[in-house]
């Protein structure tokens, strides 16, 4: 059996997909199958792939009708032969010996999920930082935990990418992928799904996946503001029907749901404004206040976003002015990096 298989799903990324590529290939690890799936892609990548196919016998190409991420990669979960699946986007990179530390920990702990922080790669705005996120310096590195002991990781960005998954545990808890179309942030419920049900996660505080962040706004990723409630409205339903209920896990689930409110708010256009802040409030009103004013759970920073974000046409305004200005010039002084950007472009960087 083979210890990992790496599904690609593929559409549209022409432009990344040879660096993309090669990163896999330069994998130190060997007992490895790339499945690379192409979702329809309408422009170069089928051929780019086949190409790819005939210098490595570890690739297997799969060409589909368009299906959206989601449906891709329960297609990959269903032809990989791997003992652990990695999810790698097309766009991305990673380092030459990620696979071999994930599952050197894998085989160690017996894990279901092996997870690692990673880079963000901001080149497409002149800033060619790379910065390694730590959720926690408590989280253990020398045993295996459950997601209560640290849920903090349901905060952050799902980054189902910088982890390996146990293809065992994925079907005999049936976990697989919303088949949403386009992207359609069907990571979000895989993610919560995963890191709920697991009962042996291993973390590695390590970045090995470089994250290509194309657009330097988050909203501008966002092309339909229906989506996030979309999501959050089938994660809340999963979780009530597994009878999940923890006050830490939901309260960063919360919180995750305050940063998808201000990724809509920020759209440049929002088709139905009357509709999407009306879900605003519905999903404001869907939690749990002895949770939100909490502030064990909640900082007085985020009780503070909360409030203001009952009015959401008030606090559209202040995004958008905010997004403007931050368009124009945006000065950084933090602790490990500064930095000058002027009309969206790097004219200073030093990492401290």
């Amino acid at each position: 059996m083979l210890k990992i298989s790496v599904i690609v799903p593929i559409y549209g990324v022409e432009k990344y997909l040879a660096q993309a590529l090669d990163s896999l290939l330069n994998q130190t690890f060997q007992e490895i199958e790339f499945l690379l799936i192409d979702d329809g892609s309408k422009d170069n990548c089928p051929s780019i792939i086949d190409e790819y196919a005939k210098k490595d016998s570890r690739i297997k190409v799969f060409h589909k009708e368009n299906g959206g991420y989601g449906q891709t990669c329960n297609f990959g979960i269903e032809k990989a032969n791997g003992e652990y699946i990695a999810i790698f986007e097309p766009d991305d990179f990673i380092e030459p010996n990620m696979y071999e530390d994930l599952y050197e920990i894998a085989k160690k702990y017996d894990s279901d999920i092996v997870k690692s922080p990673y880079f963000e790669n901001l080149e497409t705005i002149g800033l060619k930082r790379q910065i390694s996120p730590n959720w926690s310096s408590e989280i253990p590195q020398n045993r295996s935990f459950k997601l209560v002991e640290h849920p903090e990781f349901l905060y952050y960005h799902p980054s189902i990418w910088s982890c390996i998954y146990k293809k065992e545990f994925l079907i005999q808890n049936k976990i697989a992928f919303v088949e949403a179309s386009g992207a359609g942030w069907s990571d979000n419920p895989f993610q919560v799904q995963t890191m709920c049900l697991a009962n042996r996660i291993n973390y590695i505080n390590k970045a090995y996946y470089h994250w290509r962040v194309l657009n330097r706004f988050s909203s501008d990723d966002l092309k339909d503001y229906s989506i996030p409630f979309k999501r959050s409205e089938e994660i809340h339903s999963w979780l009530k029907e597994k009878g999940i209920f923890d006050k830490k896990i939901l309260a960063n689930l919360y919180k995750r749901e305050l940063s998808y409110i201000s990724i809509v708010l920020g759209m440049k256009k929002i088709v139905n404004k009357n509709d999407c802040f009306s879900q605003i409030q519905n999903m404001l009103a869907r939690m749990n206040n002895e949770i939100v004013f909490d502030e064990s759970c909640f900082s007085k920073k985020l009780q503070k976003t909360y409030k203001s974000f009952k009015n959401p046409k008030l606090s559209r305004i202040k995004l958008l002015l905010k997004r403007f200005l931050r368009s124009i010039l945006e000065i950084r002084l933090g602790k490990k990096s500064k930095y000058i950007l002027l009309f969206s472009k790097a004219i200073y960087y030093k990492e401290v």
